[in-house]
């Protein structure tokens, strides 16, 4: 995939990166939504199962009291969030590996997150809290945010920064550009939530179903989600590097690097 690296290498329209990010995520499928599986499958086990239905396995009414379904949906969004902030940071050490001449390894970027740890689950933390507050309350706000620390996992993954360190950078990458960022990240954002708002609540909109049938539309729009989430990851990683690229002269030698001191 050499042409697809020196392609990255180079600053890019909104368009391009869309166009590059499809063609990457058709050559790369498998191992893309090999990286997605696992938490996104933990979400839909916590909250699909655990919260929305009982031990005789129909659908549970746990949600009657209107602050038990707010506190249900805000803890659901922020959870989801964060998983998909996480799956984004393992993405993208996995990609930006694959750029210098490595094999697009999951399991090897997965347990490179592992090694980061507090440092990354701090950052993706204070940033989800954040965002989802915002979407909570202030859904402008919010979208604002999430563009602001849209950069946070590759921010910690390749630059080792944690904490408001992170987040400070993340806004600083997106800044002077941000309607760019705002382009790429928010119409994928978008379809991840709905997907994963479609999991969770759809199958109540068709009233007393048989409990398979709850199950087999849930499973529908999780799959459709798994599918849909690898190219905001992919499209991220590629923003994020088309956006150092113009500000800082970016290139192979500095990602290689990076890489290294991040090992």
């Amino acid at each position: 995939m050499n042409s697809d690296r020196d392609d990255m290498l180079q600053p890019m329209t909104a368009v391009e990166i869309i166009t590059w990010t499809l063609r990457y995520y058709r050559q790369n499928f498998h191992e893309l939504f090999v990286l997605v599986i696992p938490g996104f499958a933990g979400w839909l086990i916590i909250f699909l199962f655990v919260f929305r239905y009982d031990a005789a396995g129909s659908p549970a009414e746990p949600l009657q009291n209107a602050g038990v379904y707010e506190l249900y949906v805000a803890l659901s969004l922020f959870v989801f969030l964060f998983i998909s902030a996480v799956v984004t940071a393992v993405g993208t050490i996995a990609i930006s590996r694959q750029f210098v001449d490595k094999q697009l390894n999951v399991r090897n970027a997965s347990m490179c997150a592992l090694d980061i740890g507090f440092p990354l689950l701090g950052t993706l933390t204070l940033s989800t809290v954040a965002i989802t507050v915002g979407f909570r309350l202030f859904l402008i706000p919010g979208i604002i945010v999430y563009v602001w620390f849209c950069m946070a996992p590759p921010v910690v993954m390749i630059e080792g920064e944690g904490g408001f360190g992170a987040l400070k950078r993340s806004r600083a990458v997106v800044k002077d550009y941000f309607n760019k960022t705002f382009l790429i990240v928010i119409p994928a954002a978008i379809l991840e939530i709905i997907l994963a708002l479609c999991v969770l609540f759809l199958p109540n909109l068709f009233g007393k179903l048989f409990f398979l049938h709850h199950l087999l539309l849930s499973a529908v729009f999780a799959i459709l989600l798994m599918l849909s989430a690898p190219f905001k990851i992919v499209a991220t990683t590629m923003l994020y590097y088309d956006l150092r690229i113009r500000k800082e002269g970016f290139d192979l030698q500095s990602l290689t690097e990076e890489l290294a001191a991040s090992s």
